[in-house]
């Protein structure tokens, strides 16, 4: 059963929302979509930022601004399959910045957790496309000084072995990649540029054009990704070549891959 945890904003400071998974939030081995993971993420973000009165339509109407993800973290343990239900817990850092931190966690029915996240935002005039400092009148946050992030962010895009092999001295094989793309009316969203959510999407997508016959045999999946969003790909590119290129990292001992670069 689903620890009790009542939804919506919690005394601590954060707020959380439930989802079951259908069909069409899996991939071809039944394991919630990044997309999928990534939409929860921010539909339950956007609910507490309604709460404080400064949600989308607030900011977008009153201040001509928008929310724009800076970076992106995620660190999964499991993912959850068709028919489980999911709760997602997500929270501000406790104070605001040029680039602010917003932080999530996902939980099965069990209450173990599945899953995290750690996210820096920005605010941006969407006319002028560029930042603007928030202020408590923009952008109110709840109190949340009693909790932490889940994880401090990797200090540069590349693959950490994250299992006992490390100690032993274990290299994984490492592999570059490049597969070009053209982005299409779904890429993108009502702010006028490609969602964060599809970005993750191109790279897993990249990731399984790297692997080898044998290596999709294993039914991999993504354990780490981290994300640094250079620059947007707005709405006026669409059929435009775009890149996506990195490395995978194969540790042999748990067929996990991480991306790196």
């Amino acid at each position: 059963m689903m620890t009790t945890v009542p939804e919506g904003k919690q005394q601590d400071g954060r707020y959380c929302r439930y989802f079951r998974l259908g069909a069409t939030e899996v991939d071809l081995h039944n394991r919630m979509r990044l997309q999928a993971l990534l939409g929860f993420f921010q539909e339950t973000a956007g609910d507490q930022c309604e709460e404080f009165g400064s949600g989308w339509k607030a900011l977008w109407n009153g201040h001509g601004l928008c929310y724009v993800v800076v970076r992106m973290e995620i660190r999964m343990e499991r993912y959850p399959g068709t028919g489980e239900r999911i709760r997602v817990d997500t929270w501000p850092e406790n104070k605001l910045r040029m680039i602010f931190a917003r932080y999530g966690e996902i939980f099965d029915e069990s209450g173990a957790r599945l899953g995290s996240i750690v996210s820096q935002w920005a605010l941006l005039d969407v006319n002028k496309r560029h930042f603007v400092r928030p202020t408590p009148e923009i952008v109110a946050m709840p109190d949340t000084s009693t909790l932490s992030a889940p994880f401090e962010l990797s200090g540069e895009v590349r693959a950490t072995k994250v299992n006992a092999d490390e100690a032993a001295g274990a290299r994984p094989e490492v592999r570059a990649f490049s597969v070009s793309r053209r982005p299409v009316y779904s890429d993108f969203d009502y702010n006028g540029h490609m969602n964060n959510s599809r970005y993750a999407e191109w790279v897993n997508d990249a990731l399984w054009m790297a692997f080898t016959a044998e290596e999709r045999a294993a039914e991999p999946f993504v354990k780490r990704l981290n994300i640094k969003f250079r620059a947007e790909i707005p709405a006026g590119m669409a059929d435009s070549e775009i890149t996506v290129s990195g490395e995978t990292a194969h540790f042999e001992a748990d067929a996990d891959y991480e991306m790196i670069g």
